[in-house]
């Protein structure tokens, strides 16, 4: 799918150069055209007033020619191409004088002339003998013409040039941008691929995470049902308890994967107010206590000066730090020790959970705010690795910042730093 959207943006993107190439060629061309026609006009004008009303009997020596700026015209035009000649002829079109400088030959001449003199447009342009002319016919009182014609063999060959030159620039840029819109495409698609794929993978942990109780509760579902008939409460309260616990289970994925969606959505709140942050924390750890006593690991609260109050969502930060607390709780053995401290610096709040239990591998950490992470990869640890990931959500949407510091064998810290002013 990829490698085809890759390929596509890459020829869309090479379409739309090639196709602004094709409008400036174009559009150069236009203008060449217009600037040579109107240069021929202006030119063939002069000269046929300079003939009939200065009775100019010879144009000036074509090395002289370009330095002829008897008459301004405006800068877009340039100077009087040296190719223009003109002819008088009589009544019958023979011709009775003629300029100097003439680029065609005497019996080619005669036969240009005697097709302009037929024709009946006093302006045009022709081609004879494989040559393009303009011309402009003027005529005189003796019943004969003044034609000036106009070579245009030079200025076409110019024209022709230069739109080649035009359209390999444009192949050569069209080249480039198809190199750069493939790497660009590329880059662009790297995004969307990866998000795809988180996507993807999101999709198949829920399934899986959602399928394993779901399996539980229907194996001791199945084991009730083939009870014998009149068994008793108490003979069934295993299977009862392990339905209560796997309910229990996959209502917190839900609720886990609801508050990520609605996150991804932006539809996640937040209700801020100012509380008690050494409470908050106190309150977190003590829901705890029962479970650790259970696991013999020790609890311990520390606050280090004053009360902290800070502005934001006591509900998420008590939810971060039972995130966290859980967390060391699964990975610590008993006579571990979790201790919890809070304390105030000049202009942020500092809360660590500090445990004294396997540690995280160096390469894990870098992974473990990953939704469906877990570095115990057989699942045995309990969770289902989205806790690490809202919890940095809720953290970077009080505009602090939430960090692990670990090492095998020596235990795990993760270290809450939340702006005084804007927790």
């Amino acid at each position: 799918m990829f490698r085809q959207l890759h390929i596509k943006m890459t020829l869309i993107n090479a379409a739309v150069t090639i196709f602004l190439f094709i409008i400036l060629i174009s559009g150069v061309c236009i203008l060449l055209e217009f600037n040579s026609q109107s240069t021929t006009d202006y030119t063939l004008t002069k000269i046929t007033k300079n003939v009939t009303q200065n009775n100019m009997v010879d144009l000036p020596p074509r090395n002289m020619r370009d330095n002829d700026s008897e008459e301004k015209r405006p800068s877009i035009f340039p100077m009087p191409h040296p190719s223009f000649f003109f002819i008088k002829t009589d009544a019958i079109g023979i011709i009775v004088h003629k300029s100097s400088d003439i680029t065609v030959d005497n019996d080619t001449l005669s036969k240009l002339v005697q097709a302009t003199v037929k024709s009946t447009k006093l302006r045009d342009d022709i081609e004879f003998a494989t040559i393009p002319f303009s011309y402009l016919k003027t005529p005189l009182s003796n019943g004969g013409f003044l034609i000036v014609f106009d070579d245009q063999s030079e200025e076409r060959t110019i024209f022709h040039t230069t739109v080649s030159y035009l359209i390999l620039a444009g192949l050569f840029c069209t080249l480039l941008s198809f190199l750069a819109s493939f790497f660009m495409a590329k880059h662009v698609i790297k995004p969307i691929q990866y998000a795809t794929t988180q996507q993807k993978k999101f999709v198949a942990n829920a399934s899986h995470e959602l399928r394993t109780p779901i399996t539980i509760m229907q194996t001791n579902l199945d084991i009730m049902k083939g009870a014998p008939p009149g068994d008793t409460l108490d003979n069934n309260r295993k299977w009862l308890n392990n339905l209560q616990g796997e309910t229990t289970r996959m209502t917190e994925l839900i609720n886990s994967l609801l508050f990520l969606a609605r996150a991804d959505a932006n539809q996640q709140l937040l209700e801020k107010e100012y509380f008690s942050l050494d409470t908050v924390v106190e309150s977190a750890v003590t829901a705890f206590e029962l479970l650790a006593a259970e696991k013999e690991i020790t609890l311990e609260t520390k606050v280090h000066g004053q009360a902290i109050t800070g502005l934001g969502d006591p509900a998420r930060i008590k939810q971060v730090l039972t995130i966290l607390i859980d967390n060391a709780l699964r990975h610590t053995p008993p006579n571990g020790k979790i201790t919890t401290n809070c304390y105030n610096t000049v202009d942020t709040s500092v809360i660590n959970v500090i445990d004294t239990g396997e540690g995280i591998a160096e390469e894990d950490i870098a992974k473990i705010f990953d939704r469906f992470y877990q570095a115990d990869s057989s699942r045995q640890r309990g969770g289902a690795g989205l806790g690490l990931s809202m919890a940095k959500w809720i953290i970077k949407r009080h505009k602090g910042t939430l960090k692990v510091f670990s090492k095998l064998g020596e235990g795990t810290t993760f270290t809450i730093k939340l702006p005084r002013n804007a927790i």
